[in-house]
């Protein structure tokens, strides 16, 4: 069900029936209220703006203090960025400030897989087992309608539990309860090589969002971008060549 624009939507994550990984990190103890408030600031597409980029990582490394996280750090022309490339670039930042390693880019074929679900208001779903010679092992993946990329990985990571709007997460005891937070910092153990997809739709004044996560192996498919981008624009405070 769609919430009007002036709330923050609903979130949904979803798994492969072979994917078998376990989050990496503990959950908050209880949803963190966003402190400041981004929602005034971001709504209505204004995500880009200095004010809602402002606020939406204030708000994220006040929840991240709370777990002894080192700021989150943008790359310099994330506002440039589109909202696909923005949302990998969170997610990536979410797993590398945590010692976790990063995807390593996204491509046009899951970028579409993205997309369809993001249109659809869906988690989703690659219909293929390979891009080319790589060879999809296992994926997972998320979808929120928010105010934009930093209000969506809010949602997903620290606004997640009970009382949220996670539409998986309807008792306490509910296992979608911080699934998006665990699909995010999973720890991908022993799969060779990660890649992602993200793909994104404009709806009443809020941005939908749906994110793929894939392991795989054999040869890497051609990337639209990639994290080692990100890193030459000073993603998480580092420029690599």
């Amino acid at each position: 069900m769609r919430r009007a624009a002036a709330v923050v939507a609903l979130i949904a994550a979803g798994v492969s029936a072979n994917a078998a990984w376990a989050s990496a990190r503990r959950h908050p103890d209880h949803n963190i209220p966003a402190k400041p408030s981004y929602d005034a600031a971001c709504a209505n597409y204004r995500s880009n703006s200095a004010d809602c980029i402002s606020k939406a990582v204030a708000a994220i490394n006040h929840a991240r203090s709370l777990e002894h996280v080192r700021p989150m750090i943008l790359p310099d022309n994330f506002a440039r960025l589109t909202y696909s490339e923005q949302t990998f670039v969170v997610t990536d930042l979410e797993r590398v400030d945590r010692g976790l390693r990063p995807f390593r880019g996204i491509t046009a074929k899951l970028n579409r897989t993205a997309r369809q679900a993001a249109v659809a208001d869906a988690d989703p779903a690659p219909a293929y087992a390979a891009i080319g010679e790589f060879v999809l092992l296992n994926y997972q993946s998320n979808w929120t309608s928010n105010f934009g990329p930093l209000a969506g990985d809010y949602g997903w990571m620290y606004d997640d539990g009970y009382g949220s709007y996670n539409i998986d997460c309807s008792s306490p005891s509910s296992p979608g309860c911080w699934a998006h937070r665990d699909i995010i910092l999973a720890s991908y153990k022993d799969k060779p090589s990660l890649v992602s997809g993200v793909g994104s739709d404009n709806q009443n004044g809020l941005v939908s969002i749906a994110q793929l996560f894939v392991a795989g192996k054999g040869q890497h498919p051609t990337f639209t971008y990639t994290w080692r981008q990100a890193l030459r624009h000073g993603a998480g405070g580092q420029r690599h060549s």
